[in-house]
């Protein structure tokens, strides 16, 4: 059987979207946090609520349309794969983070008038290649 390194998220965003283009080719790299909650009970009955920030980073044509027509607290649903990078910070200490390289996405409540499903799996693929790795966000 073979690997599968897939992510789907329904949450909210809770950054600013951050937008950069690429020196090289001037492709858009859009990157931003997506909270979701989860509630269960204890074992004593008590109800508790539990908060995930997940970083998230969309590229090309998809990150263009995302910077378009989204802002902070919209709801989303996103799908992607995740990617985990290593570098060292300034005093020597190895970091690292995890996020969702985001190929689809959709939205969850009413804004903008606008509900469609964005699928870029193709117009990204080369796109991200060109991101250094050992650079971090």
């Amino acid at each position: 059987m073979a690997d599968l390194n897939k992510v789907m998220l329904i949450g909210r965003i809770t950054s600013d979207l951050e937008v950069k283009k690429m020196w090289n080719s001037w492709n858009s790299v859009l990157n931003f946090s997506l909270a979701t909650n989860r509630s269960y009970k204890s074992k004593t009955g008590e109800k508790i609520e539990e908060t995930e920030f997940t970083r998230c980073v969309v590229f090309g044509k998809l990150a263009d349309v995302m910077w378009q027509y989204l802002s902070k607290w919209r709801k989303i649903f996103v799908e992607g794969r995740l990617r985990t990078k290593q570098w060292e910070d300034q005093s020597g200490n190895k970091r690292y983070t995890t996020e969702v390289i985001v190929s689809e996405m959709n939205f969850c409540d009413k804004g903008n008038g606008w509900n469609s499903n964005w699928n870029t799996a193709n117009a990204n693929a080369n796109v991200e290649n060109e991101i250094a790795d050992d650079i971090p966000f």
